[in-house]
């Protein structure tokens, strides 16, 4: 009910208007040709006032919902000057620059990425580039005024056309981008705006070119009222989207590559739009307004270039972490099984390239089973880490290689190290695991020991190597375990 209470207040307000200016001129019997524009004014403000109070709403983002704010202040500026100043029958071309005005913040909202950071530099370089491009819309249409400042009538037509073209191109931008949301606030705002910029794109362009239709006068009062139903049906959209909901952002290609292609480009568009009206009576002044407008349109593609090279920098130092994490025994901490197939790949291509010796050590920790058994899995844990720490201590080089191979096994290996020097590292090995006295009641000299198999050769594959140790490591525990093999392979 509460809903449906509130779609009536809505569909009241919108048909208010035009009541209001088919009622009021007949209740005060006579004509009042200026209370449309009073309307439009309220209607604008009361829009603008709607999107300030959705800026607290956590439905809506602060940055687009501040643009449209802005640009409604233009339009409800640019209509109240033309009714304190030049009446509803003349043209001052101030009002025509508040008119323009309007739609810059509305294409900065449109061109504005939601993942950009609005740090203070960014906010300072987007105020003066807006600023700039208000100066040069007053420049492109300050010789289109008489000596009364007032548009020529000569003018009014080309004026109107180029409101249509501005109002047609934002309706289409903010289209694309609404298309292009995959985010429930961004859609629910270009949503609300895109349909209020159709509405006002036809609403402008009938009440603009009231010579098109016959001069009826009910027909006039209605297109008189048509813009003001605008900016009340944006107020209640706006309101009536305030609370977000949930949002499955349907896949349209298309438009998330033209929207992406369109940013950047739609801020220089109106650079390029507004510089059109530039000219050599305007000096050295217009082209400094050029000038500055291109500068800062530069620095802010250069802010948001930097922003795209640390974003990527971070995604690749990201990745990095991932993939490092995710070639790491969790327990250990030592690299792990995958991580050392990898490495054998690689060690296994330069032995046979180099035709230099590559040593595998297959380790494996003594009685480990009754380990477990008897002391429990929690203290095989606590020995796993211990002994993998005192296996990597003991390797000189920076190119050794030490991983978990699987449960109590490690594999090691040794780049460009003949047998000979295996069996030093594997001797130096069991020492380490031996002399650190690890308790245990049922291993050798009730402790923890480890038995290493050895396997050296340049030619053999790598895998096969591993084998050939794993033989060897076989061999070792048949001798008492607590020592090595070396399997003998041909070079």
């Amino acid at each position: 009910m509460r809903t449906v209470a509130r779609y009536g207040v809505y569909g009241t307000l919108l048909l208010a208007v035009p009541a209001l200016v088919v009622a009021v001129p007949a209740v005060a019997g006579r004509d009042l040709p200026e209370l449309p524009y009073y309307l439009m004014l309220l209607a604008c403000l009361a829009a603008c006032a709607t999107a300030l109070g959705c800026m607290r709403s956590p439905g809506y983002d602060r940055r687009t919902m501040l643009s449209l704010a802005i640009g409604l202040g233009c339009w409800a500026i640019g209509m109240a000057n033309a009714i304190a100043t030049s009446g509803t029958d003349d043209n001052a071309i101030v009002n025509y620059v508040f008119f323009i005005a309007y739609g810059l913040p509305l294409l900065y909202a449109v061109s504005a990425s939601r993942d950009e950071p609005t740090t203070l530099s960014r906010r300072v370089v987007d105020a003066i580039l807006l600023i700039l491009l208000v100066v040069l819309c007053y420049l492109g249409v300050e010789d289109l005024q008489d000596s009364d400042g007032l548009l020529r009538h000569e003018y009014v037509g080309w004026v109107a056309a180029a409101f249509d073209v501005e109002n047609v191109f934002l309706f289409i931008v903010f289209f694309i981008r609404t298309m292009a949301a995959d985010d429930d606030r961004e859609y629910r705002f270009f949503r609300a705006t895109t349909a209020f910029l159709g509405v006002y794109a036809v609403a402008a362009a009938v009440h603009n070119h009231d010579g098109l239709y016959p001069e009826t006068v009910w027909l006039q009062k209605v297109t008189d009222a048509l813009p003001a139903v605008a900016f009340i049906l944006l107020a209640c959209l706006l309101h009536g989207s305030r609370a977000p909901r949930p949002f499955k952002p349907p896949y349209r290609r298309w438009a998330r590559l033209i929207s992406t292609g369109f940013a950047p480009g739609v801020l220089l568009a109106a650079v390029f739009a507004m510089s059109v009206g530039i000219r050599e009576s305007h000096g050295a002044v217009g082209r400094i307004a050029l000038a500055l407008a291109m500068l800062a349109y530069i620095v802010r593609i250069v802010q948001t270039q930097f922003w795209f090279a640390a974003t990527r920098d971070r995604l690749k130092e990201a990745l990095s972490a991932v993939e490092r994490l995710s070639l790491l025994d969790e327990l250990t901490g030592v690299p792990n099984r995958r991580a050392f197939e990898q490495a054998l790949v690689a060690l296994t291509g330069e032995a046979q390239r180099d035709g230099r010796p590559l040593s595998a050590l297959m380790i494996d920790v003594d009685l480990f089973k009754t380990f477990n058994d008897t002391l429990g899995h929690p203290e095989g844990d606590v020995a796993l880490v211990a002994v993998a720490r005192l296996l990597a201590g003991t390797l000189r080089r920076p190119a050794d290689f030490i991983a978990r191979y699987g449960g109590e096994e490690f594999v090691v290996l040794l780049p460009n190290t003949p047998v000979e020097g295996a069996e030093v590292v594997a001797r130096r090995m069991t020492r380490a695991v031996y002399d650190a006295a690890l308790d245990f009641p049922q291993g050798i000299d009730s402790r923890v020991t480890v038995s290493i198999g050895i396997a050296s050769s340049a030619v053999t594959k790598g895998f096969d190597l591993v084998r050939q140790a794993d033989v060897a490591l076989y061999r070792a525990k048949q001798s008492g375990r607590n020592g090595h093999a070396a399997h003998n392979v041909a070079a």
